[in-house]
């Protein structure tokens, strides 16, 4: 029997709209009333053994926490270690498993390889003949930090399925995964992203615009680079490398060497996780933790040269009540450990920035409750992608909807 597998939980959707709205960027076929069971969901899109494992491993879990705490917060969450790491978890199998993710692990088995071939392009631009250039790309450590079991004759599902089942049979932890004997390279270095950064959660505006739901399941917002084009934390991995050259106190040498290592891998500001129509997780980059702990020693890069979300509230690190004495640097852990998190609402502006982020990083189908609570958020991603700017996902057949619908131009 072939099963209907949703590739955005159910449980997420219901909190969206039970039926909600879909829009097919591939055909521009917009629908309402879509049932749950239609709506992001294929059949025989994860394997059995898969599909039976992510709701014993993780949605169950997660669902159960979500319905009794997370959904129900309105100022203050407090979570337990254990509780913590489900949620950890929880987005790491989110950013594997949803739409576009077989091609997407095919080009993170290459992760390594890549890091060379940029090292090579990069002492290529410096200056480097081709011969120093692979001497110099060469000379450098992108090892990855395991071998890869080969299987032989294992597709692109198969090595997809792999990697969902490796993080679902351990904790999610980069320690966990490396435990296991089929680990894959995406499913430890994820892991690490998704460990290194730190948990928030965002509300939208909710009252005239709720969070989009796409058939990839987050979205992320890199750093505004020196041009205002995106790009991959240059400004902050500058910057980390700069105070490590001229600190001198072998404490803060090391404080600042760990946040590097953290950051590293960390190549977004923010990844963003809706959770419902009002609510979702976001993970932020360690660096702006970092930011905020040591404002009063160092001279840090002002937020909007770094974010397009220039509200220092929406960064404000959580608290954590350690049930162990901290030496700050080394941390020891506790299961009684408390971390607590105030609940941030985003502007109506806010909320429709995350949600073109959203509508920009999609594969197929896009989703909300009403168009009513989603049609300023299209028409921002419309007005950010006038020209000369070219849009990544092509939304014309539902703007023309909107425009027919509410007389806009």
């Amino acid at each position: 029997m072939i099963i209907n597998s949703h590739y955005v939980p159910r449980f997420t959707l219901k909190k969206v709209g039970d039926p909600i709205c879909t829009y097919n960027t591939k055909t521009g076929q917009y629908c309402e009333n879509v049932r749950l069971n239609r709506a992001f969901c294929e059949k025989g899109f994860y394997s059995s053994e898969v599909e039976k494992q992510l709701n014993y491993q993780v949605e169950s879990q997660f669902c159960k926490l979500f319905n009794d705490r997370i959904d129900k917060a309105e100022k203050t969450l407090e979570l337990s270690r254990e509780e913590l790491r489900l949620i950890k978890k929880f987005l790491l199998i989110s950013v594997l498993r949803s739409a576009g993710s077989e091609y997407f692990l095919q080009k993170e088995r290459k992760y390594y390889d890549s890091l060379k071939e940029y090292a090579y392009h990069a002492a290529l631009a410096r200056g480097l003949s081709e011969e120093e250039a692979r001497k110099d790309s060469e000379s450098k450590d992108f090892a990855p930090p395991f071998q890869e079991k080969n299987i032989e004759g294992e597709t692109d599902f198969g090595y997809w399925m792999r990697t969902l089942n490796v993080v679902l049979e351990t904790d999610g932890t980069p320690e966990g995964i490396l435990q296991h004997p089929q680990k894959t390279y995406p499913a430890h270095r994820w892991a690490q992203v998704i460990n290194n950064g730190y948990l928030a959660f965002w509300d939208s505006e909710f009252q005239h615009d709720e969070f989009i739901i796409t058939d990839i399941g987050m979205t992320s917002e890199n750093e505004i680079g020196w041009n205002g084009i995106t790009v991959h934390n240059h400004k902050k991995t500058v910057f980390l490398a700069s105070l490590l050259s001229h600190e001198s106190d072998p404490t803060m040498q090391r404080v600042i060497m760990n946040n590097l290592l953290m950051h590293h891998c960390f190549t977004e500001n923010f990844m963003m996780f809706p959770i419902s129509a009002r609510r979702m997780i976001v993970e932020i980059d360690p660096f702006y933790k970092f930011r905020q702990m040591y404002a009063g020693r160092y001279l840090m890069p002002p937020l909007s040269s770094l974010t397009v979300l220039n509200n220092e509230n929406l960064f404000f690190p959580n608290d954590v009540r350690y049930k162990l004495p901290q030496d700050g640097l080394q941390f020891k852990y506790h299961p009684d450990d408390r971390y607590v998190y105030q609940i941030k609402k985003l502007t109506d502006q806010e909320t429709q920035y995350c949600n073109a982020l959203f509508l920009d990083r999609i594969d197929t189908y896009c989703g909300f409750s009403f168009l009513d609570k989603a049609v300023q958020s299209i028409l921002y991603y419309k007005k950010l992608n006038e020209p000369p700017y070219t849009p990544r996902i092509d939304y014309s057949g539902l703007y023309k909807i909107i425009e027919e619908r509410y007389h806009t131009h």
